[in-house]
């Protein structure tokens, strides 16, 4: 069966826990209203993180990717000398009983400045150390190793192979919670499906099949036919998947903003053997999800679990 998520933001409710602060903001007050700024926007997003996970409980939404902004600023050295896993572990415990309780599968996706296979040594610490706290997030929460951290290759920097390569000695460098939750997406300009999954056995790390980058950027190859390989990778683990539809023919690498029914039915065919976790990649979030749920209903199609 199939369970349908989205990604970061609810466009149908008013919180969301994205709220943030900026360096130039911060860096206008002294130590002590600092510390109370960070405070204040950490209590927001905490308290949003509640009432969005009651909302998604109650409308069956069951997975969702949290905001890389979680906590403001949590790798910023402005940010150093702030104990956010100290202050809020109770928060990091009521939140993490209430996305258990419920069978929630919470994923993050680091930004595109984080780069694992940069020939860059800052740009490469800096990755490590996004990494890092988005891991801690889902262990402060204690959350299995389905929570995953989504990324990319990284750059091709005109050598393909020694791209590859650079990503896979540079995965060596990572802290053990981060291997655990590291899975590799296929993208839509530079690395294919087919070297993604080829990386993903190499290494040993779930691979993320996003079929509109597929679409996107391939060599011509038939998904499915490499869709048993795809999960395998996961093991045990439920795979993920991401889908989204193409804004136009002219724009076709943007989103659209909900999902073409028929384009989503003829993907889920394939996954009929599967359990399978797909994120739609929409401008409409959860609204595009619910009006995906009314249209397939239409059809009296039902491909999504309820259970948890």
């Amino acid at each position: 069966m199939i369970r349908m998520g989205y990604a970061c933001i609810s466009v149908k409710t008013k919180n969301n826990p994205n709220k943030k602060t900026t360096v130039a903001q911060v860096n206008k007050l002294d130590p002590q209203a600092r510390l109370k700024k960070l405070r204040q926007v950490m209590q927001a997003n905490f308290f949003n993180l509640m009432d969005l996970l009651a909302y998604n409980a109650e409308n069956h939404i069951f997975l969702y990717r949290l905001p890389s902004e979680f906590v403001p600023l949590a790798t910023h050295p402005v940010a150093s000398e702030w104990d956010w896993a100290k202050e809020f572990a109770w928060d990091f415990q009521k939140a993490g009983n209430y996305i258990r309780n419920h069978g929630i599968r919470l994923t993050a996706h680091p930004g595109h400045y984080s780069i694992l296979n940069s020939e860059k040594p800052s740009v490469l610490e800096s990755t490590i150390a996004d990494f890092s706290y988005h891991a801690k997030v889902f262990d402060l929460l204690g959350l299995d190793d389905n929570s995953v951290l989504v990324t990319h290759v990284g750059g091709v920097y005109e050598d393909k192979a020694s791209s590859l390569d650079r990503f896979a000695s540079n995965f060596e460098l990572l802290p053990e919670n981060v291997k655990r939750r590291l899975v590799v997406e296929n993208d839509d300009m530079s690395f294919t499906m087919r070297e993604v999954l080829e990386l993903c056995e190499r290494i040993g790390v779930p691979m993320v099949l996003d079929i509109h980058h597929h679409n996107c950027h391939s060599d011509g190859e038939d998904w499915t036919e490499y869709l048993p390989r795809i999960i395998q990778t996961w093991g045990e683990r439920t795979p993920k998947m991401h889908m989204s539809s193409p804004k136009s023919a002219n724009d076709f690498r943007a989103h659209a903003d909900n999902i073409d029914p028929e384009e989503f039915l003829t993907f889920v065919s394939a996954l009929a053997d599967y359990n399978v976790d797909i994120i739609l990649e929409c401008k409409n979030k959860d609204d595009a999800l619910l009006t995906l749920r009314r249209e397939l209903k239409k059809k009296g199609v039902a491909v999504e679990a309820f259970t948890n």
